[in-house]
């Protein structure tokens, strides 16, 4: 990231802290459609939120720096409409087999200027080992201070005889990032999601992930593997959230943190 380009100041409260848990600041994307008709229109929604997938706040146009569809090897730009109801409304076009949808923002500066809100926030992404250490060791010399930038997707499928996934396998530009090792549109009840975490395209181990199935509470945080991969248990039908907080000190004159928070939203089906 260009260290020099960020955005002002933002004093944010994120921690409204009880039955919200892991999920209260988390950023998600979801079409009107995980099974859309090939070439009918599809809506998706953007919405910050503490309890998904009911909306909360709309993300404001000007917070986007890429909005885009992929399907069968190419991609197009998702159009924004317009904000309803705590949700940014974007539009596109459900296109042959597979298609992954994407919203990546421009990083923003947030305080928390009191310490015990900063457990709390540590505590709710689950924070290394590592970045507790390093808080611990400054938090009465300075004040948090983070650069955090949100990166969200969803995944939908239209009617299709070609099985390949190659959205899911493709080579992407974020820092951070979660990527399916199979098709998530295509998993029944009771299966398990396969997660390879990646930081700067390489395996990133010990990496805290949350899941979350609409109706009811996060699940308890996992961490990946040593070569970054984990698996998701899908216990039921519905709507899930997928998300994942990597935070890690930073050396630079407008903030002393930075972090890169990631969405996934799939759908499950009765076989």
């Amino acid at each position: 990231m260009n260290k020099s380009i960020v955005a002002p100041i933002v004093l944010i409260n994120l921690f409204c802290l009880g039955a919200a848990g892991a999920s209260a600041h988390e950023t998600w994307l979801l079409p009107d459609s995980f099974s859309p008709e090939t070439g009918s229109p599809l809506e998706f929604q953007m919405s910050s939120g503490m309890s998904f997938p009911a909306p909360g706040s709309a993300i404001t146009p000007d917070r986007i720096a890429d909005a885009s569809l992929a399907s069968s090897g190419q991609s197009v730009a998702l159009e924004v409409q317009a904000i309803s109801e705590g949700v940014l409304l974007m539009r596109g076009v459900a296109e042959e087999g597979l298609s992954c949808a994407r919203v990546q923002l421009k990083p923003r500066i947030l305080e928390i200027p009191a310490h015990e809100d900063v457990e709390h926030y540590l505590e709710e992404i689950g924070a290394s080992e590592a970045v507790w250490n390093h808080w611990r060791a400054e938090r009465d010399e300075s004040l948090w201070r983070e650069s955090y930038s949100k990166l969200a997707r969803t995944y939908l499928r239209a009617p299709s005889e070609v099985t390949e996934a190659g959205c899911i396998s493709a080579s992407v530009d974020s820092r951070f990032d979660i990527m399916p090792s199979q098709d998530p549109t295509q998993l029944s009840p009771g299966e398990s999601l396969q997660l390879k975490v990646l930081f700067n395209g390489q395996p990133l181990a010990g990496q805290a992930v949350g899941v979350v199935r609409e109706g009811n509470p996060p699940d308890k945080l996992r961490r990946s593997g040593e070569k970054g991969y984990l698996e998701v248990p899908l216990t039921g039908t519905g709507r899930y959230m997928i998300y994942a907080t990597h935070l890690r000190p930073a050396d630079a004159e407008e903030f002393n943190w930075e972090s890169d928070f990631v969405t996934l939203t799939i759908e499950v089906k009765a076989p």
